[in-house]
């Protein structure tokens, strides 16, 4: 899968439920685009009317306006003044359709401005170059033949207004008319071709624009549904952009966005500093707020000094991980235990054969010591077989109240515990978790046992139980803590509490707590143990990550 990451991408937003909406920018030379050069022209008309009225009435050069038809010039003027303001309202409404409207413009321009040239003293004057931009106005703005017939009307108008003249007593000035009639057709067949090209160019344009809009809203979709986490932070650490899922994977909200990024994430700036500056492994996992899982950043440089951060939930890959472990450990564990248990038998059949037989005293202490070890492998045994039984996780949602309740009672019958002797405290009955319901009973039997044989039974009463099983929620995040009254976990074992075949318990195999981290990483818990609480030395913590929203 290829994604195109731009800063402008991740400032997009999707539409409502989470539907692609791609926008289609209109078409070039579409109606919108024309209407604008419309209301440019109508622009430059006003311009043109008030510039022509107010030359003649203030009577500043040029003095050739109006001079044979005084009279004439000042209403076909004053007439201009409203048919230009009338124009620019019609084109800023775009009433009718856009051709019939510019068409009826230009010819009432054409034949305006030829009254206007009639009333000055005619086509000697040179008011007739004015005809030439609204030929070319015409070019521009209507496709097709109807160009070349706003030219033709200009033609014939300047013909008949040289008639005119004539008719008057004046010359006909044949050469002029052939000339600007010629401009005019020409003009007219060039603004005709420049502009189709020009419309080509903004249709490309458009398109280019159309295709880079729908891919950055495809891969605006894309990001928001990864779940990785994707930041950019700019050159001077400002947080430009977040998806929903750095969001969540950092406990933080959309109000991030525009934020220093070490006023939230200190850990993560720290992180980012060192990458700029090309420290070799400064770059690792870490934990956004407490409680949250830890997440794993990967930096990418972009142009102007942008950093684009990737953001990756490791718990993922480390059930993964602690699953194939846990799969290699059981085949080694079982094909030891297998040649282990076999000799073993042996020596404990021989033993149990010596027992039977007439012994000296001394002797007979030495094959009850033999027996007792050979009981305590066994276990041993049994307990490292437990590695090759892992199966595949069959996690289900439930919620955790009502099953810790009834842990407890099964817990009380199977170890014969008394009533009051460990009491429950619910914060929240209706929160649910996900996990191998199995594997969490295997966890819990393995703490709670634990707890039973370092609690203090004489010490023990109503404030203080000999076992206390906790469930509350801090930071979102869902937490089971057994707490017993015993003195908790020696400094000196402390270090390698979860470490395979280390216990302090007499008898004890030293595989409980380290088949309970096991398989607690493998279901994305976390297991730790807390070394003071108050009254108590100690406790165990089970913490339920929180639930990630819009997985992709």
């Amino acid at each position: 899968m290829i994604i195109f990451v731009h800063k402008r991408t991740l400032s997009l937003r999707l539409s409502r439920k989470n539907k692609v909406k791609i926008v289609r920018p209109q078409s070039p030379g579409s109606d919108i685009s024309a209407w604008r050069e419309l209301t440019a022209f109508s622009a430059y008309r006003i311009f043109l009317s008030v510039a022509l009225f107010v030359v003649f009435y203030l009577k500043l050069p040029p003095e050739f306006l109006g001079e044979q038809s005084p009279h004439l010039y000042k209403i076909i003027s004053t007439l201009y003044l409203f048919v230009a303001a009338l124009f620019m309202v019609l084109a800023l409404q775009r009433r009718t359709t856009f051709v019939t409207q510019a068409t009826i413009q230009l010819l009432v321009d054409v034949v305006i401005l030829t009254l206007l040239l009639h009333a000055s003293g005619g086509l000697g004057t040179g008011f007739g170059g004015l005809l030439i931009v609204v030929v070319v106005a015409g070019g521009a703005l209507i496709p097709g033949r109807l160009s070349l017939f706003v030219a033709a009307v200009a033609t014939v108008l300047l013909l008949a207004e040289a008639l005119l003249t004539a008719l008057n007593g004046g010359t006909i000035e044949y050469s002029q008319v052939g000339m600007l009639g010629a401009t005019f057709f020409i003009t007219a067949l060039l603004a005709q071709i420049l502009g189709s090209r020009i419309r080509k160019t903004e249709r490309l344009v458009e398109q280019h624009a159309e295709d880079a809009n729908r891919l950055s809203l495809l891969n605006q979709h894309i990001i928001e549904r990864l779940h990785v986490g994707v930041m950019i932070v700019d050159k001077d650490n400002i947080v430009y952009s977040t998806n929903k899922s750095a969001q969540v994977l950092l406990g933080v909200t959309e109000a991030i966005n525009g934020e220093h990024i070490s006023e939230q994430l200190p850990e993560l700036f720290g992180q980012l500093g060192n990458w700029r500056q090309g420290r070799v492994g400064v770059v690792g996992e870490f934990q956004p707020q407490p409680g949250f899982a830890e997440i794993l950043p990967q930096m990418i440089a972009l142009e102007e000094g942008d950093t684009l951060i990737f953001l990756t939930d490791t718990t993922e890959l480390t059930q993964q991980a602690q699953q194939m472990k846990l799969a290699s450990l059981g085949h080694m564990a079982a094909s030891i235990a297998h040649e282990v248990r076999n000799p073993l038998g042996a020596i404990n059949h021989a033993a149990e054969l010596l027992a039977e037989a007439e012994v000296a005293e001394k002797d007979q202490k030495l094959l009850t010591i033999i027996q007792r070890q050979s009981l305590r492998v066994n276990g041993i045994i049994d307990a490292v077989l437990q590695l090759g039984r892992r199966k595949i996780l069959n996690k289900s949602t439930f919620v955790l109240a009502p099953w810790l309740e009834q842990f407890i009672e099964e817990f009380k019958h199977n170890e014969r515990i008394t009533e009051g002797a460990i009491q429950l405290k619910l914060a929240s009955v209706l929160t649910q978790v996900r996990v191998d319901q199995e594997q969490l009973r295997q966890i819990m039997v393995n703490l709670c046992s634990n707890a039973w044989h370092y609690s203090d039974r004489t010490s023990a009463d109503e404030t203080r139980p000999q076992i206390l099983i906790r469930m509350r929620k801090i930071n979102n995040e869902i937490l089971i803590e057994v707490i017993d009254n015993g003195p908790g976990v020696s400094e000196t074992a402390l270090p390698q509490l979860f470490e395979p075949f280390q216990s302090e318990r007499t008898g004890g195999i030293g595989l409980g707590l380290f088949l309970a981290r096991e398989m607690a990483l493998a279901n994305g818990i976390r297991l730790d143990y807390i070394t003071t609480e108050g009254n108590y030395g100690g406790y165990f913590r089970v913490t339920f990550n929180s639930e990630l929203k819009g997985k992709m």
